[in-house]
């Protein structure tokens, strides 16, 4: 979670020098408040993969599969609100819709999902994955051979 804040606001920086309008963020309790769970949420989801995972192959297989079309279906390149019925309701299964929301919510103060939905929703997913983490630490799995 450090490391994930810590990286965070390295690229916020160095995206500051890179603005030849200036910087301002919108709403930046918002910002924080997501940068901890989405970043919580990642953890989360690494011990997941962490204890499954056989191998370094298994890890990358999770980016590849999982994480990565997500990120491609979760509003990072398009609006989702421009997407067609059933397609627009599918992409709200997508947490990644949420959390791209929240980050644009905090820094440019737009979204497309109400940014309180975007960060129940995380928070509950966020819970849901650290539960999960502590019920696979409790039985043991992955942890020994």
């Amino acid at each position: 979670v450090a490391r994930g804040l810590v990286v965070g606001a390295l690229v916020a920086v160095i995206g500051v020098l890179f603005t030849a309008t200036g910087f301002a963020v919108a709403n930046p309790l918002y910002l924080a408040a997501f940068a901890l769970v989405i970043t919580l949420l990642f953890s989360g989801f690494g011990i997941v993969g962490g204890l499954w995972a056989d191998d370094w192959d298994n890890l990358t297989m999770m980016n590849q599969f999982i994480v990565r079309p997500l990120v491609f279906f979760g509003g990072v390149f398009y609006a989702v609100s421009d997407l067609p019925s059933p397609y627009y309701e599918l992409s709200l299964l997508n947490p990644m819709v949420y959390m791209v929301n929240g980050v644009r919510h905090g820094f440019l103060g737009v979204s497309e999902v109400d940014p309180l939905r975007s960060l129940v929703v995380l928070s509950a997913l966020t819970a849901a994955v650290l539960a999960l983490d502590a019920y696979l630490f409790k039985r043991g799995y992955g942890l020994t051979d």
